[in-house]
């Protein structure tokens, strides 16, 4: 019977998903632009840059649909679950992996980065932004946390695949709820693992420079 309750809403998180990949597209006419990886079924993280509510919907939409439908974006318990819509759009239209950023919620002492390595292990692919929060500054990203390189020393056959976003700020200025019709273009890089000796703060500014590395020049955006 549970099932059978729950097909509606499976119906229903489709055609949101649907909706919202329609409607992002339309809105930014993103484009992806495969420059160090093609476009195949393949597990992968793909860790990008974060300045915006619009990130990951962004990559999320640009995705072909043969990949989409194993790809599941990392995302902050707390704000997914704060209310009845949210709870549906995360968990249940992007299917999110949910993790806790508050540790004070852990009262039971649950690492946050085993439900990232549960869902690696059932095979599906990643979203995640290693700057933790939204970039705000003038800097072109925020120092990354460790979490891309425990994934990475973990399960080191994953591929770890820069993803950079570019006109993100001009589509979704912090504040806005509606996007503004403008092109954005998601770049996705050349893969890259952890490796077997590297240390954490080696590996880390070896993937933020590899994502910055993505960044398009002034010259690309006049």
């Amino acid at each position: 019977m549970k099932s059978i309750l729950s097909l509606p809403r499976r119906a229903a998180a489709k055609l949101v998903g649907l909706a919202i990949s329609l409607l992002v597209r339309f809105l930014t006419a993103v484009r992806a632009n495969w420059q160090g990886i093609e476009p195949i079924n393949k597990q992968r993280v793909y860790f990008a840059n974060h300045v915006s509510n619009a990130d990951m919907p962004m990559i999320w939409s640009c995705l072909p649909p043969n990949l989409r439908r194993d790809v599941r974006p990392v995302a902050a318990a707390d704000y997914w679950l704060k209310n009845k819509l949210r709870a549906f759009v995360g968990p249940e239209v992007f299917n999110c992996v949910l993790v806790d950023r508050r540790p004070e919620a852990r009262t039971d002492g649950h690492d946050p980065m085993q439900n990232i390595l549960d869902a690696l292990d059932a095979g599906s692919s990643l979203i995640i932004f290693p700057e933790g929060n939204r970039n705000m500054t003038e800097d072109p990203l925020l120092p990354f946390k460790s979490g891309l390189y425990n994934m990475g020393k973990a399960r080191p056959d994953v591929d770890l695949v820069p993803t950079w976003i570019a006109n993100v700020t001009e589509i979704m200025p912090k504040g806005e709820v509606i996007p503004l019709p403008l092109i954005c273009t998601v770049t996705f890089g050349e893969p890259i693992h952890v490796g077997d000796t590297e240390a954490k703060d080696d590996f880390l500014k070896r993937a933020s420079d590899a994502l910055v590395g993505l960044a398009p020049s002034q010259e690309d955006r006049l």
